[in-house]
């Protein structure tokens, strides 16, 4: 049994992993991968998002409402600076980092001075359910009375047994139908036709009719209304703070740079597998930081062998067998 609380804690620590990871970087990759532009401003996005469902709640709306009007609020916010700013920098890579970096420290002073340094913490859904493995529990879901009366006798569990969050593996359903969402949405749909084709090749888009200014501003809108949702997720579980999106925007990045520009999702879903397993085991053996640190290893590694990330280096493949 000790090995199947080992083996279920690594597989559930995984699962976290990756949606984390995917939560993080899902609205900068749509954003980096297909317009190009290095979104400084991504942490602020998902700052933003976490506001509004802090608000929303505080107003008694249910978590998932509020969550996805964070999404709505995001998104908003991202077309206006992308009509207002943004869509003049356009395949500059340098110029874009400057003006979101520059974008990114003026929302989040701004945040400061209206909303102060921090807000209330929001409860965590499903908190008082937890799995339990090991021991004489074996696996088994238990509500709060259940909880209580295992720890009664010691004020703690018995030993071998480990207890697991719900909303973690909530977060990664989340995430999973946002995947399958993006990859519906880019492949069958007739905005995501003329999206993929505005982004090979925008004259040529634009020549055959499309409004490549309007494909553009509805494309940076989504990668916001991600990033918005995402951090409306992470607000259940983090504190509020106008700095809150930057303890995700550096996993966020290395994931979407390993990922690469010629496949969103697929180069997406191959970052996070590999990059999450190499930060759970790291992390299991070591401690959270190591973890990261043999992320940031991997990732280099990778970049080493795919300059052009992995979606770049199986379409090369592709390419080579045609």
């Amino acid at each position: 049994m000790e090995i199947f609380t080992e083996i279920f804690g690594f597989f559930f620590q995984y699962l976290d992993g990756v949606a984390f990871l995917i939560l993080a970087a899902i609205g900068l990759a749509i954003i980096f991968g297909m317009m190009g532009v290095i979104n400084m401003a991504h942490g602020e996005l998902m700052m933003i998002g976490a506001y509004v469902t802090a608000f929303s709640m505080y107003a008694g709306i249910p978590w998932p409402i509020a969550i996805v009007l964070a999404g709505i609020g995001a998104g908003i916010a991202g077309m206006i600076l992308e009509r207002l700013i943004i869509r003049h920098f356009y395949k500059q890579l340098l110029s874009s980092l400057v003006v979101t970096w520059g974008i990114s420290m003026i929302v989040s002073q701004l945040f400061l001075v209206i909303f102060g340094p921090t807000m209330e913490s929001l409860p965590t859904p499903f908190s008082e359910i937890k799995i339990l493995v090991g021991g004489d529990v074996g696996f088994s879901v238990v509500g709060p009375e259940g909880f209580a009366a295992l720890k009664a006798a010691t004020g703690r569990l018995p030993e071998g047994v480990e207890s697991f969050g719900i909303y973690r593996l909530v977060m990664f359903a989340i995430a999973a139908l946002l995947i399958a969402g993006i990859w519906a949405l880019m492949r069958f749909t007739e905005y995501g036709t003329r999206a993929r084709a505005t982004m090979d090749n925008p004259a040529m888009a634009n020549a055959l009719g499309i409004n490549t200014a309007r494909i553009y501003a509805l494309t940076f809108g989504v990668g916001s209304a991600l990033a918005g949702i995402a951090g409306g997720i992470f607000a259940l579980t983090s504190a509020i703070t106008p700095f809150f999106g930057a303890a995700y925007t550096a996993k966020a990045f290395i994931v979407v740079v390993v990922g690469g520009g010629a496949g969103v999702v697929n180069g997406l879903v191959a970052s996070v597998a590999s990059l999450g397993g190499v930060q759970t085991i790291f992390s299991n053996m070591f401690s959270v930081y190591i973890g990261f640190v043999g992320m940031i290893a991997a990732a280099f590694l990778i970049l080493l062998l795919m300059p052009t990330g992995i979606s770049g280096y199986l379409e090369n493949l592709r390419d080579r067998r045609k």
